[in-house]
């Protein structure tokens, strides 16, 4: 088990080199690009061949990967038309992911229209995903669905994925105290714990039970990345640090 640097939020406002410098102070073995949202770091679909041959460089120069693409990618949309215009968008992120070596993507399903009902929400999700995901194939890249907004409800994400049914469609976990069942996360982790191919964490003030779920990803025997989705910070780096400390405490038995 890996820890990942996302760039929302501390480091919206790093460039590359500045992410990378203090990724290896503070021991971050990965950077998550979140784009859509004007980072810096210029990791972004408009990146032409010669940017995205020297982000793939700069990272392996540097021994960090890229553990994840995180796109703004939504499929809830009972409009077949406005679904397709989000598959094709996502297709581009995909050779995005490639051309710098960056095995997976992060889209949404996220909320359940008015007027859907869920069942029909959670196929129109998981159809878009098993196009993605036959599409991705040849790339090496998995496209992962972020358990958020009311598919953080395990059944919503779960239904979706099994429907895609693509070995590299999977699920970004995403660290949510709606996951608490009787006090516990261990219920809704045992759900979706065979297809959690990456990991959200948030600040560790907010009561989640950090060291339980971090634990059972470890015993899992887990070995991908857990990304750092922490708001923005007048002292971001110190916040990276603690993050990075902390994170390692958590893991201690």
């Amino acid at each position: 088990m890996k820890l990942s640097m996302l760039t929302y939020n501390c480091a919206r406002e790093w460039e590359l080199d500045k992410i990378i410098e203090v990724a290896h102070r503070w021991g971050y073995a990965a950077i998550e690009f979140r784009t859509e949202s004007n980072h810096k770091h210029g990791v972004e679909l408009e990146l032409d061949a010669a940017g995205r041959k020297e982000v793939r460089r700069t990272l392996e120069d540097n021994y960090l990967v890229a553990s994840c693409i995180g796109t703004s990618s939504r499929f809830e949309s009972p409009d077949p038309a406005a679904r397709q215009q989000q598959i094709d968008r996502t297709k581009r992120y995909v050779e995005l992911a490639s051309d710098i070596d960056c095995e997976r993507l992060r889209v949404f399903g996220n909320d359940i229209p008015d007027g859907v009902e869920s069942q029909d929400c959670v196929a129109y999700v998981g159809d878009a995903l098993r196009e993605l995901g036959e599409f991705a194939a040849p790339y090496g890249v998995e496209v992962n669905l972020e358990m958020h907004g009311q598919f953080n409800f395990w059944r919503y994400a779960l239904g979706a994925v099994e429907r895609a049914d693509r070995p590299n469609v999977g699920i970004v976990y995403n660290c949510d105290r709606r996951d608490e069942i009787g006090g516990s996360v261990r219920e809704t982790y045992s759900y979706v714990r065979d297809y959690i191919n990456h990991v959200h964490m948030h600040d560790f003030t907010t009561g989640f039970p950090y060291g339980p779920v971090l634990r059972m990803l470890r015993d899992d025997g887990y070995e991908g990345y857990c990304s750092s989705e922490i708001d923005g910070s007048p002292d971001p780096e110190r916040v990276l640090a603690y993050f990075a400390i902390l994170f390692r405490e958590y893991l201690r038995d």
